[in-house]
This record gives structure tokens, C-alpha cells and sequence, in this order.
């Protein structure tokens, strides 16, 4: 996805699209925000339930008190640690380990871009506000290109993601042979 940083001057609201998205655009691409948090959700769900079972096997109430409040990088990072640290106490490695780790980092990130952003603000070329930045460069508002090709290859992440939890699952079950 194609990113853009536009300085703000005196009025914050000159870089916006005031007129809003024009309907094809909201057509293509509602239905892939929506699938996109349909989706993310049932992926956190299976970061959950993974979570209580490295807690404890046959008790969920431990591990809904541990991730109770936490957001979902907390909930990433809270996973990675036990992993690591089951893998450790076993001196075995899963091989998807690393890539599983960064795909549900990544996939965090780009839904917190799909959802948050201003979808309101989207210009026909599919440039979407999504967050405010100040820095060394003064204040600007960060524009990420949202297409339907783009959206869908999110979409696509998230789904594969979820689909390495069967594979988490059998490396979890080789790491006690």
C-alpha cells in the first residue's frame, strides 16, 4: 500500500476530502472492511484460545483472567513469551515460529489502519487519512492508499494467519515427542 504525508499548515481540515468518497468507491470497498473485522475477530479468537490452553489445558477461567483488558499487540506479545519461553524449557524450535510471530503482528497493524482510518476523508484514488504524525518534519496527516486489490490482500493475510494455527498445533504436538 502506497503511503503520503501532507504538511499541515494553519487549518488541519484544508487536506481532507470535506466531500467525502464518492459511492463507487464506498461500494468496493465496505464489503472488504467489513470481512476485514469479521475475519480479525475470529483470528483474535483463536489467539485467545491459544493463549489459555499454553496457561492452562483444561481450564479457560486463568488464561480469560490473563488476557482480561489486554489489547491485541499485548495479547501478541504475551503469546510470543510463552512460546518462546515453552520452547526454551524443551530446547526445541517450532519452524513457523518466527513467521507466525510476525504475521499476527502485521496483521494487527493493518487492521488498526482499516478500521481506523477516516474513511470519510477517502479520495477517489482510494487515499484514506489514517493518522496524525508530528515530528521532526512539523504535523502532517498520513494518507495510506486503500484499493479493493489492497484490501483484499489484507483480507488474505489474516485469513492465512488463522489458518496457521493448524499448523502452530501440530508444531505445538511435535515439540513433546
Amino acid at each position: 500500500m502506497n503511503k503520503k504525508d501532507i504538511p499541515i499548515n494553519q487549518y488541519a481540515f484544508e487536506t481532507k476530502n470535506l466531500d467525502g468518497p464518492n459511492e463507487e468507491f464506498l461500494k468496493k470497498t465496505a464489503p472488504l472492511i467489513g470481512y476485514i473485522v469479521h475475519s480479525f475477530n475470529t483470528l483474535e479468537e483463536l489467539l485467545n484460545s491459544s493463549i489459555c490452553e499454553l496457561l492452562f489445558d483444561d481450564h479457560d477461567g486463568i488464561g480469560l483472567q490473563v488476557i482480561y483488558r489486554r489489547t491485541y499487540a499485548d495479547k501478541v506479545d504475551l503469546f510470543k513469551r510463552l512460546l518462546i519461553g515453552q520452547q526454551t524449557g524443551l530446547n526445541r524450535k517450532m519452524s513457523t515460529f518466527e513467521k507466525f510471530i510476525s504475521n499476527l503482528t502485521e496483521v494487527g497493524k493493518l487492521r488498526n489502519q482499516v478500521v481506523h482510518a477516516d474513511w470519510e476523508s477517502a479520495h477517489d484514488d482510494g487515499y484514506t487519512l489514517c493518522k496524525l504524525k508530528i515530528n521532526a518534519k512539523g504535523i502532517q496527516h498520513e494518507y495510506i492508499q486503500f484499493t479493493s486489490e489492497s484490501l483484499k490482500n489484507i483480507l488474505k493475510l489474516i485469513n492465512e494467519t488463522c489458518e496457521m494455527f493448524d499448523q502452530y498445533d501440530e508444531e505445538k504436538q511435535e515439540l513433546y515427542r
